[in-house]
């Protein structure tokens, strides 16, 4: 007796998943659920502080390659916070591949959110630890700027 050939093997199951997710226009994965960096941490803090509602880990479509996320989204006023570390963001005196791929990330994602209607404010390694008010007056200035839209 002829053994019969599967219907679906894995590849196809993975590849309707996929087409299903992307019917859906949902995120691959829940990024939410990941730890937050101590750089993070301080800027959740602080807009904790601050009384300033915020959502974690928000996804934009980008087109044709997925999805790029944001640190934070200040939803009542349109405003996406990134928190650029120094390691991976280029702040260090000797620029190699790691750097240079974050910078062109970080590109995509300015472009992507000033398109998508968003302000976005880049908040570094350096001004935390050096600057809290500082930090902290940017982001009041740019919710207040917001605000008066």
């Amino acid at each position: 007796m002829k053994k019969k050939k599967p219907r679906y093997n894995k590849g196809k199951i993975k590849k309707l998943r996929e087409r299903v997710r992307q019917s859906q226009n949902l995120p691959a994965m829940n990024r939410k659920k990941r730890p937050m960096s101590y750089l993070e941490q301080k800027v959740a803090d602080l807009l904790d502080d601050l009384k300033i509602e915020y959502e974690r880990e928000v996804p934009l479509k980008y087109p044709g390659s997925g999805y790029r996320y944001y640190d934070f989204h200040l939803y009542e006023y349109g405003i996406l916070i990134e928190v650029d570390g120094a390691y991976w963001h280029g702040e260090r005196k000797k620029i190699d591949y790691p750097s240079l791929m974050a910078k062109k990330n970080d590109m995509t994602k300015n472009w992507l959110a000033k398109k998508n209607g968003y302000d976005l404010i880049r908040i570094k390694e350096k001004e935390i630890n050096e600057g809290y008010e500082g930090v902290k007056n940017t982001i009041l200035n740019v919710v207040k700027e917001n605000r008066d839209e």
